[in-house]
């Protein structure tokens, strides 16, 4: 196909085939909500902004998903209609995890939760004590937990903003997200630090290092298997092969490469609309937008992808979905044994609860692994080696624990 060709048919195409959407926003309150119908994260921000009367600039905008997850263009293009967003202003706080925890309990109706301001100077105050109490008081009727599907366990979907028709897909996405907002936390505190911005050798090789935990999340389908009681080990070593697309969900990154042509050329590139004058085609000034800085950055790390099989992407919880607690970052085990344990998978009010358990650092990614990563670039000795052991401290369960919220540990680990 001609160049001229090929231009023609993204100019012609891209409306046709751009499809719109409607989402819901809302602000860091959750006082006001509004439908917005827009094709990209940039239409969106613009149609948001003026239904809540924001007049900063898009750039110091952010979006956010309701569990607090970071919204990127790419993520957004994976994002289902109708869910319900929180666009962010410069020097507001998206809502705490107490709020999020009081404020879904609510919409349960869990009875003894419905006091309003106490209920929610309950959940603030001494939260870790409460949620112990929650956890055992829950009903832990198990002849649903292996149902699967929306129809058959209708409850289980109750409130949540998304279509999926299982739980396995749901809480594949679930720990995507969770991934992804560690990913976002990275880079923002690399990109505020002294080193990424005064030192333009350092600065390269950042960049460098963001690039692959891109690329390499990307490969790694952002771990989102961790949470997926479909992946557990018995089912893993069934089948030896890759992990591909094909064995995947439609919200993960590694489907991307099933966009049409218009709609991967929205997300990473747009037209020179200059190549049509007057109805007539330029063939010298049609092309695409320059690159980039982040994709050349990708184009040109010397840092190697690492491709994983499907004996390595096990989930962390069993087959009927239990997780249980590790324990404190500095023990072998959970000392409170068989207390810590939980099952999503079984109601919707252990899936409330189960977002107060966290991934903890055993090795801290603020104040050692980020501080690693900007010593080593500083002083221009960060190798593939460094850089791939950074991202599996930062990002997998070889530094990563799930623990209950009593044995989340935020001191420094020393």
């Amino acid at each position: 196909m001609s160049l001229i060709a090929g231009c023609f048919r993204r100019l012609t195409e891209t409306p046709a085939k751009t499809e719109l959407k409607g989402y819901k926003v809302t602000d860091v309150n959750r006082t006001r909500k509004f439908g917005v119908a827009c094709r990209s994260l940039q239409e969106l921000k613009r149609k948001a902004c003026a239904k809540l009367n924001v007049t900063n600039d898009l750039a110091e905008v952010n979006v956010f998903l309701l569990d607090g997850s970071l919204i990127d263009e790419e993520y957004f293009s994976t994002l289902e209609p109708q869910i319900t967003l929180i666009l962010q202003k410069p020097g507001e706080k998206v809502l705490t995890d107490a709020d999020l925890l009081y404020d879904t309990l609510r919409r349960v109706n869990i009875d003894f939760l419905t006091a309003g301001d106490k209920a929610s100077e309950f959940l603030t105050e001494n939260l870790k004590a409460k949620v112990a109490v929650l956890n055992n008081a829950l009903n832990k009727d198990d002849s649903k937990t292996a149902l699967s599907n929306r129809d058959e366990h209708p409850e289980w979907f109750r409130g949540l903003d998304t279509n999926y028709t299982t739980k396995e897909a749901y809480m594949h996405r679930r720990c995507q997200d969770r991934i992804r907002g560690y990913l976002y936390k990275t880079i923002d505190q690399i990109k505020s630090s002294d080193t990424f911005s005064k030192d333009p050798r350092a600065r390269k090789q950042l960049l460098y290092a963001i690039a692959f935990f891109k690329m390499q999340l990307k490969e790694d389908h952002y771990f989102g298997h961790y949470f997926d009681r479909s992946r557990t080990k018995i089912e893993a070593l069934e089948s030896r092969d890759e992990l591909d697309s094909s064995s995947c969900y439609d919200h993960c990154p590694c489907r991307l490469n099933r966009l049409d042509g218009s709609t991967y050329f929205r997300l990473f590139g747009t037209m020179d609309h200059s190549c049509v004058d007057g109805g007539k085609k330029k063939e010298k000034d049609c092309k695409v937008d320059s690159k980039t800085e982040e994709e050349e950055d990708e184009e040109n790390c010397p840092y190697t992808v690492k491709r994983k099989n499907r004996e390595s992407c096990v989930a962390l919880c069993d087959r009927n979905g239990e997780f249980r607690c590790n324990g404190v970052w500095n023990v072998e085990k959970c000392s409170y044994g068989e207390r810590h344990r939980i099952n999503p998978y079984r109601s919707r009010e252990e899936l409330v609860l189960f977002s107060t358990w966290n991934f903890d650092h055993k090795i801290e990614r603020t104040r050692t692994l980020i501080p690693l990563l900007l010593n080593l670039s500083s002083h221009g000795i960060a190798n593939e080696a460094d850089i791939f052991e950074i991202y599996e401290n930062l990002f997998t369960v070889k530094n990563l624990r799930l623990v209950h919220i009593v044995c989340h540990d935020k001191g420094t680990h020393k």
